[in-house]
């Protein structure tokens, strides 16, 4: 094990929907966390140690500690989702740096935050942290799938409009969203975390309207 790597341990777990799990570790070892980034995991299955990043969806930090929360899609029969499914409240986990370079830009900017599904996970912290105007575009396919609405609208001053794509159901917006429908001020900085087809096609509307300020992380 080299110097890197942090001890932390499991405070909170939870099932956010049947597919995605929540994880709140802490750690007495200082932690700095910009908003966007992730956090390297060391996990073990009955084969042997392997490394998998997670996105960080909040952070907190006191004298002592840090807190950090995850929020991880698990599939069907992945290795990281099976090691993930065997860690629970009270056990100990391996952290690595903290990194990413998809992260919130340190300008007084309007921003626009757009996802889908598990790609909520880097822009909520980006959401919450953003000082500056700021909106919140979230699509999933039925209610079911929906997460995280109380967590976005706690986060203040920003407007938001989650889509429901495949159900009509009153108070949510319907179908896939559709930004080349809706005014921004030119200088927006736009936020994009998707599949990586549907990431090429709004970067392509984007700059077909002659928006230049477009960070994007495809999964």
């Amino acid at each position: 094990m080299d110097q890197w790597w942090i001890k932390a341990k499991v405070i909170n777990r939870q099932m956010l929907t049947d597919t995605i799990i929540e994880l709140t570790i802490e750690t007495y070892q200082e932690v700095k966390v910009v908003p966007g980034q992730s956090a390297l995991f060391l996990l073990e299955d009955d084969q042997w140690t392997f490394e998998r990043y997670y996105s960080i969806v909040d952070q907190d930090t006191d004298n002592e500690r840090t807190m950090l929360i995850f929020a991880i899609k698990l599939s069907t029969n992945g290795r990281g989702t099976t090691a993930i499914k065997n860690i629970h409240i009270g056990n100990e986990v391996m952290i690595k740096w903290i990194f990413g370079n998809f992260i919130l830009q340190d300008t007084q900017l309007p921003k626009v935050f757009i996802w889908t599904g598990i790609g909520i996970v880097p822009l909520i912290n980006m959401a919450k942290y953003c000082m500056t105007e700021k909106q919140l575009f979230f699509s999933v396919s039925t209610q079911q799938d929906l997460f995280y609405e109380e967590r976005i609208k706690k986060i203040h001053g920003l407007g938001y409009e989650i889509h429901i794509s495949q159900e009509s159901i009153p108070w949510y917006a319907p179908w896939r969203i559709d930004i080349t429908k809706t005014y921004f001020d030119p200088a927006t900085e736009f936020y994009v975390c998707w599949k990586p087809e549907i990431i090429d096609n709004i970067i392509e509307n984007l700059t077909f309207l002659w928006f230049k300020r477009i960070y994007s992380e495809k999964f």
